[in-house]
């Protein structure tokens, strides 16, 4: 009878063993890195965070009587948590797309020691932005968009390490996510190890450029139509708009950013940078249908050479029609 009970606990052991590697993300140990801050890198990645990647507006609260929404300080402290009772967060990509799965607090990501990234070190801050996986071992949800800033060159990551370990430390302790089944489960299965170095483009190649910037700043993203909820977009249907986002009672499509006459075909590179531009200036709304999610603001500090990359990509994407009329 001894050796049915040890061959029982064994089974168990083994099932356990199965299911805590089943549900662990794939992941690699962080990379050995520790990013020397020098001016230099600094101010790259000031220059990403706050004009193309954009992390200030998810990990700060945002403020909504500005067009746009720009982040309000203190800068990376967190923002409120999104609940059972959270509608939309902001793009429908299906219809009825229910409230949020369980709870989930945008973390704090100022360098402070209890309740921010003070304790973690660069290697496990460069595999969370870009693999999805925290300090932790655990995968981190998926509204987090590791699975695109996995195209940040391992040049411009230590750049972003370099700006968030030079933020002011924040004391804001936020409750840990509290995510319901089945997508508690799935959330792990998405993170994907990088396999091997990331590299910048060239910078005297244009489309090389712009297809790295648009790329990193998400625009594929929001200007893709997805079926159902997943974060992969529709083939063939790369950057022709038409995504619904939500704000308040509103619903309005993004723009086609094809070089379609029912996207960007008539604009020249001058009309291009100059409707950046021409949000530089916060612009007072009165009310949240009025606004945008798009943060036109921080977007109109990138550089008329990033913006000309940009636009240069975009010209050289085949031109697809689109119905959905931009907001």
């Amino acid at each position: 009878m001894l050796w049915l009970g040890a061959l029982a606990c064994s089974i168990a052991l083994g099932m356990t063993l199965i299911l805590l590697t089943w549900f662990m993300p794939r992941q690699r140990p962080p990379v050995d890195l520790q990013v020397v801050i020098t001016p230099e890198l600094l101010e790259r990645g000031t220059y990403l965070v706050e004009h193309i990647l954009l992390c200030n507006d998810c990990h700060s609260e945002r403020d909504w009587t500005i067009y746009g929404g720009p982040p309000k300080p203190p800068f990376g402290a967190g923002r409120e948590c999104m609940t059972r009772q959270t509608q939309s967060i902001g793009v429908r990509v299906s219809a009825g797309q229910g409230n949020f799965p369980g709870v989930l607090c945008i973390r704090n990501i100022t360098p402070d020691p209890e309740s921010g990234i003070g304790n973690w070190t660069d290697g496990e801050l460069s595999r969370a932005i870009r693999e999805g996986v925290d300090h932790e071992g655990m995968g981190l949800f998926p509204i987090m968009p590791y699975f695109i800033y996995r195209s940040i060159s391992d040049a411009d990551i230590q750049a972003v390490i370099a700006y968030m370990r030079s933020l002011e430390p924040v004391a804001a302790k936020r409750p840990e996510r509290d995510i319901d089944f089945p997508m508690s489960t799935l959330i792990q299965l998405f993170p994907e190890p990088l396999d091997g170095p990331v590299p910048h483009p060239d910078p005297n190649d244009r489309i090389a450029t712009g297809k790295y910037l648009a790329t990193i700043a998400r625009c594929g993203f929001c200007h893709t139509p997805r079926q159902g909820q997943g974060k992969e977009g529709i083939p063939g249907r790369e950057f022709a708009g038409g995504v619904p986002f939500v704000l308040g009672a509103r619903e309005a499509p993004s723009r086609n950013l094809t070089p379609h006459p029912t996207g960007i075909g008539p604009w020249t590179q001058q009309v291009f940078i100059d409707r950046f531009r021409s949000f530089g200036d916060k612009h007072p709304v009165t009310t949240l249908e009025s606004n945008t999610l798009m943060d036109w603001a921080a977007f109109a500090g990138m550089t008329d050479q990033d913006l000309g990359a940009i636009y240069a990509y975009l010209r050289s994407l085949p031109p697809l029609a689109s119905a959905a009329a931009p907001y």
